[in-house]
């Protein structure tokens, strides 16, 4: 299936990731996330990417994908944590990021 630019636009809604960058800001435990420390935020999405790795490895065999959900969903968490303490907009990040690449989204793969 081909998603163009403004369908890629439209399926990430402003609005969608803002609330979730929100959300975790109004939520997150302040004794899982140092809201000050960065390199402990990228240690964690560090550790959270290794043991992805190995749960896809794991997954692959058993054919069963919900500790990769999980573990993926960890990840985006630390992402947005990340952003929100260093004041970025998620959405805007990936407006920027589409209008560099000029439509062509693969490339960042």
């Amino acid at each position: 299936m081909d998603i163009t630019e403004k369908q890629f636009l439209s399926i990430t809604r402003e609005d969608s990731l803002d609330l979730i960058q929100k959300y975790v800001e109004e939520h997150i435990e302040l004794d899982t996330f140092d809201k000050k420390d960065i390199s402990s935020e990228m240690f964690r999405l560090f550790f959270n990417v290794i043991e992805l790795g190995k749960e896809i490895r794991s997954s692959l065999k058993d054919q069963d994908y919900q500790n990769t959900e999980l573990k993926i969903a960890d990840i985006f968490l630390v992402l947005i944590s990340i952003c929100n303490n260093l004041n970025i907009n998620l959405f805007s990040a990936l407006q920027e990021k589409e209008n560099v690449l000029n439509g062509k989204v693969a490339k960042w793969f």
